[in-house]
């Protein structure tokens, strides 16, 4: 159930703070610092949350052209972080991938000794 509406103000201001910290995660990601990125993507649910909450805030041309480009850094955010931690998530699946593959190796090897 929505929670009261949102004035249009604390509505940009959430939209800028998520911003804010979608711009720190790029700077996490590309130093490397995935254990910061995970703190970050936290707080950004928490803005989200607050914003899918809220009921619908009426906003004047203007402010609806500041949340457009608000939101429009958010999602270039979102793709540079995506391309940093590609590699990263693909390096993640071949070690999984290699340690299944050395558990099933042990698993034999017990097995066939038994």
């Amino acid at each position: 159930m929505p929670t009261p509406a949102m004035t249009s103000t604390e509505m940009l201001s959430t939209y800028q703070a998520l911003s804010e910290l979608t711009g720190s995660m790029l700077i996490a990601a590309s130093q490397g610092e995935w254990d910061a990125v995970a703190t970050l993507e936290a707080r950004c649910r928490d803005h989200i949350g607050s914003l899918q909450q809220t009921g619908n805030v009426a906003l004047s041309a203007g402010e609806q052209r500041a949340k457009v480009a608000i939101v429009r850094a958010i999602l270039q955010n979102d793709a540079r972080i995506r391309a940093l931690a590609e590699p990263r998530l693909h390096e993640l699946q071949e070690r999984l991938s290699q340690t299944r593959q050395g558990q099933r190796g042990m698993k034999a090897y017990h097995a066939h000794r038994l």
